[in-house]
């Protein structure tokens, strides 16, 4: 994805959450909110990532979904 792919994705996602959480309970606008780091992560945009991860309600649990990717090393295989 481009740069600017992965930043739309990450404005429209963040946009969800928000809709999201007039509605749903916050684990589901937490999870939005933390994908969109992520792609704001991978574009490069840093600051963006910052003012999530500092968010004075939401900001601590996206930095533990954040911090549990670092930690995850991905799918694992099993050989049958």
């Amino acid at each position: 994805m481009t740069t600017a792919a992965l930043r739309v994705s990450g404005w429209s996602l963040l946009m969800a959450g928000g809709a999201a959480g007039i509605v749903l309970p916050h684990p589901v606008t937490t999870t939005l909110w933390t994908v969109a780091a992520r792609l704001f992560a991978r574009s490069g945009d840093a600051g963006m990532v910052a003012r999530l991860a500092s968010a004075t309600k939401f900001g601590p649990r996206i930095r533990r979904g954040l911090a549990k990717d670092r930690r995850s090393p991905g799918p694992r295989l099993r050989h049958a």
